[in-house]
């Protein structure tokens, strides 16, 4: 192997332990940024000294999950900001994503895409129309999302807006489900579209680390169940959940607060050296 150093190398070995940990002077996309999961995963990044561009469905974000971030945001003098987008459309994405990187103060260095769709029901008389929306938001939608990111971090470059060197880490939300047959309930669609977002991270952590200018890092992590307002209905269902907590190492169905820690992980320097990787969230519930 060569020893040449690289200057990311550099930076790297004369970083902090605490700092690897840091968000400063980096602006994240969140998309799916007012649910259960990206709202808290906004939050995370904000309090690591990260700002925040919000990407979500509504016109206007629902207040209740909003205006907490809002407050926080002011109160941590960092940018947290809103636009309404529909992830499965490419033009749409990259118009938005474009504009709102121009609008904040720092380069775009990180993407963390949350939005998705949970959808249960018998395979056999599974309707087309949400086989495609499934597939198209949890999949086709991943990937359209990291084109638009991917161009915004390029553009900055070719602009001297961003250096090379500082690079981009890309974070997509999967699921356990990508690597297992739910027991409780019938989810193959749903499934399938996690399985592709697993194959989708490896390749373009592929292309993009080393043929990209800059360098993009693409990891994912695999949740478990997750109590949050969308998983509301689905877990009044004492069968199911009885059979979700068994299932888990660890006897219990997981909050959103328990994402922040590894999705912040794979936004910072901390790790650096990691791409093509998903990292599995699920109380143990695959590891038996």
């Amino acid at each position: 192997m060569g020893s040449t150093e690289t200057a990311t190398d550099q930076t790297f070995r004369n970083t902090s332990t605490p700092n690897l940990f840091s968000l400063r002077e980096r602006t994240i996309i969140v998309t799916g940024a007012t649910g259960g999961l990206g709202s808290q995963l906004t939050r995370a990044i904000l309090e690591s000294g990260g700002d925040v561009i919000g990407i979500d469905r509504d016109e206007i974000p629902p207040a209740a999950t909003w205006e907490p971030l809002q407050a926080l945001a002011k109160s941590l003098s960092r940018s947290l900001t809103y636009h309404a987008c529909n992830v499965t459309s490419p033009s749409q994405l990259s118009s938005v994503f474009e504009k709102a990187a121009s609008e904040v103060p720092f380069p775009l260095r990180g993407l963390v895409n949350c939005a998705g769709v949970g959808t249960v029901g018998d395979s056999v008389d599974y309707s087309e129309d949400e086989t495609k929306w499934t597939l198209d938001v949890n999949l086709a939608g991943s990937l359209y999302v990291a084109q638009a990111a991917a161009k915004v971090v390029r553009k900055q470059v070719a602009e001297g807006r961003s250096v090379e060197e500082q690079g981009a880490s890309f974070v997509f939300v999967a699921s356990m489900s990508g690597y297992i047959s739910n027991k409780a309930t019938p989810t193959a669609i749903y499934s399938a579209s996690k399985a592709g977002v697993h194959q989708l991270t490896r390749s373009l952590a592929g292309e993009w680390g080393s043929s990209s200018s800059p360098a993009i890092r693409v990891n994912s992590i695999s949740p478990g169940v997750i109590h949050t307002p969308m998983t509301k209905e689905v877990l009044t269902h004492k069968e199911w959940t009885t059979v979700w907590e068994q299932e888990a190492m660890l006897k219990r169905i997981s909050g959103p607060e328990e994402y922040r820690g590894a999705v912040v992980f794979l936004l910072a320097d901390a790790s650096s050296y990691v791409t093509g990787t998903d990292l599995r969230i699920d109380g143990g519930s695959t590891g038996w």
